[in-house]
């Protein structure tokens, strides 16, 4: 490079622009990271080159560099023919993404660092090692969570079609599990620091969570226009002493790379924990359900459950979060006790495979026994708790010509002792004078009333009976 940078403030000229990016090490990353990707220049006054566009040689970067681009924006999405994508094809072009986790701060470039380490150390949690870091150029960090890393099926469906939905609840989950740590460091390292309202994180530092289709995200070593920093790969280490100045062009010659060679499957318990956390916290729209004859107050047997209470009960691989509030609800609702709830829980759980943590079980029956109402399991029409689980196998008493006909779960038992009430209802009664048989009680007493012996024949049958009777000697006087 022909001029120096003294700091982050000074304006970088078209001919240093043109030597950064003619360095071997910028180009080898920024091909090897384009692959399957769109990749879109931007220019200094941030408008956006043409759409799409892909990098495929060095010599494709140099060009749109001579022609005023400034930085590389890469896709989230991988696609079969970039070239190709546009608003009707999109769908059918995806064949898989990358979670990209956007970190900015409204307070300082620290405070996005600090949040960084927390989300890093959460996934470390999660045994996965594999994870991409960057610095973005300006006030915050990039971290990925490679394709590779995720199942390539998600509740029964390709996850290439759970674009953006699949990234969002990663991302919420994310921030619900670091939200109360990253309070406390906030106001560990800016004293005086006023929440408004909630002590909410996210009013000063961003965790980005509304991805949409054809998301970009600045390409690692391109430069920031604003800034006229590098977005620089970092490890763990780099991160946690992470200064402005290791992100100057004229310093930067790292050889790290933000997409990282990983093991398939990598995140499949984070995935499998947010979708669960998204599914118990989303609130769902439905009316509340209450069996229309509750028959009794008394505790109902599991003989009487429906197929998928008895699928959970029997262990569960998948959606074993999503099922512990559906059992804990459901047996709540059959009348069980708080302790024997409990106990049965713990039994399936000692079923599924791998088995739950006992405080997520302790947490969640606790949580329950604070409601100060009846909370019903999910409706049957609620995908998430059921189907995409694999536990909706209906029954004939569930379903009619193919169509599911009950609303939730609890119905099934009462709909099962209703039918036996009214079969013992129905059973013949006789009268045993006549041997005539009657539907009810009602009836039969109607027809003794009726067909009552008159006391003339009463009378007869009496006297017939002294007739006949052998009279003893001495008996009259």
């Amino acid at each position: 490079m022909n001029s120096s940078i003294s700091s982050n403030n000074q304006q970088m000229n078209r001919q240093q622009i043109i030597d950064y990016y003619s360095q071997d090490f910028v180009l080898e990353s920024i091909v090897k990271a384009s692959r399957d990707r769109e990749a879109v220049g931007v220019f200094s006054d941030g408008g956006y080159d043409k759409r799409p566009n892909v990098v495929n040689f060095k010599s494709d970067i140099l060009s749109m560099v001579k022609n005023g681009v400034t930085s590389i924006h890469l896709s989230a999405e991988h696609w079969t023919y970039p070239m190709q994508v546009n608003a009707e094809t999109y769908e059918q072009l995806r064949k898989g993404f990358d979670i990209i986790i956007d970190i900015d701060s409204r307070l300082s470039l620290n405070d996005s660092k600090i949040t960084a380490v927390l989300i890093c150390d959460l996934l470390e949690k999660y045994n996965i090692r594999n994870y991409g870091v960057k610095f973005s150029g300006r006030r915050g960090f990039h971290i990925c969570i490679p394709w590779k890393m995720l199942p390539k099926e998600v509740n029964f469906k390709p996850m290439h079609n759970e674009y953006p939905k699949v990234p969002r609840i990663v991302s919420g989950f994310i921030r619900h599990s670091i939200k109360d740590k990253l309070v406390q460091e906030l106001l560990k390292n800016n004293k005086g620091l006023v929440f408004e309202g909630e002590m909410d994180p996210y009013q000063f530092v961003e965790v980005e969570k509304d991805w949409g289709n054809r998301h970009l995200f600045r390409a690692p070593l391109s430069l920031n226009e604003k800034t006229w920093m590098a977005s620089i790969p970092l490890d763990y280490n780099d991160l946690k002493n992470f200064d402005i100045s290791m992100a100057n062009p004229l310093k930067v010659k790292s050889t790290k790379t933000f997409f990282k060679d990983c093991e398939d499957g990598e995140a499949d318990i984070l995935l499998s924990d947010a979708l669960d956390w998204n599914t118990i916290n989303t609130k769902v729209e439905q009316k509340k359900e209450i069996p229309k004859k509750q028959l009794s107050t008394k505790k109902v047997p599991e003989e009487f459950f429906p197929p998928c209470i008895k699928l959970v009960m029997n262990g569960l691989k998948e959606g074993k979060k999503r099922s512990l509030f559906t059992i804990i609800n459901f047996l709540k609702s059959m009348n069980w006790s708080w302790e024997e709830i409990e106990q049965k829980v713990f039994e399936i759980n000692d079923k599924n495979i791998p088995k739950l943590p006992r405080s997520v079980i302790a947490g969640q029956i606790n949580w329950a026994k604070q409601q100060n109402k009846q909370i019903n399991p999910a409706n049957c029409n609620v995908e998430q708790f059921y189907k995409s689980v694999g536990i909706c196998q209906p029954d004939n008493i569930c379903s009619k010509e193919g169509k599911i006909v009950i609303k939730n779960p609890m119905n099934y038992p009462f709909i099962i002792l209703s039918r036996i009430k009214k079969k013992e209802d129905n059973k013949k009664l006789k009268c045993y004078e006549c041997k005539k048989e009657f539907d009810d009680m009602d009836t039969l007493k109607k027809h003794k009333r009726k067909h009552k012996p008159s006391v003339t024949a009463n009378a007869a049958k009496v006297n017939t009976t002294i007739k006949n009777k052998p009279i003893k000697k001495n008996a009259v006087k």
